[in-house]
């Protein structure tokens, strides 16, 4: 089996959310080193008490909850409670507000440009996933029991699958996809 690299997540630096008023650690992107700018992202945020989150324009969203516990998001005025490990997808300029039910809430988020990118997010036991070509599939632990290849994995530990890299993993995954479109 080929070695993936991890990214643990223990290990990545704290970044500030884009509206500042909360902070988000990025798992992958293709951000520009002397810009920042990307077309594609892969974060987890965290959420403490009522946020609004950034806009984005003409970015297309997908989030997981990963708890603990719920949290009610208003969706352009709508109420929606998305459970743990529950998923949405919404877009960038929608008006979203967050409010967690438990202290040290988590969610994660798949951002792409719809011009470029189409992101989905969903959960999985123990994933057979093969390479795609146009689409970048990221698998990121749900429980410190997963495990990679062979190799050990922490809670949101994460690996963007390569190609001609064949994966064997056990355990609760989120399957993070963007599907590049193509013009």
């Amino acid at each position: 089996m080929t070695k993936l690299p991890i990214v643990r997540y223990a290990d990545l630096p704290p970044q500030p959310w884009k509206n500042g008023k909360g902070i988000t650690r990025t798992l992958f992107s293709d951000a520009s080193e002397s810009s920042g700018e990307w077309t594609w992202k892969i974060s987890i945020a965290e959420i403490t008490g009522t946020q609004p989150y950034s806009h984005y324009s003409g970015v297309r969203r997908g989030q997981v909850a990963l708890g603990p516990g719920a949290v009610d998001l208003v969706l352009n005025g709508r109420q929606v409670l998305l459970p743990v490990e529950g998923t949405i997808v919404f877009e960038g300029e929608d008006d979203v507000s967050a409010t967690p039910h438990s202290e040290g809430f988590l969610d994660l988020n798949v951002m792409g440009f719809r011009e470029c990118w189409n992101p989905a997010v969903s959960i999985v036991d123990s994933p057979r996933l093969q390479f795609e070509d146009g689409v970048l599939q990221v698998l990121i632990a749900l429980e410190d029991t997963c495990t990679l290849n062979g190799e050990q994995l922490s809670y949101l530990d994460a690996a963007q699958l390569l190609e001609d890299s064949p994966i064997e993993a056990s355990g609760k995954f989120v399957v993070a996809s963007l599907t590049h479109q193509h013009a």
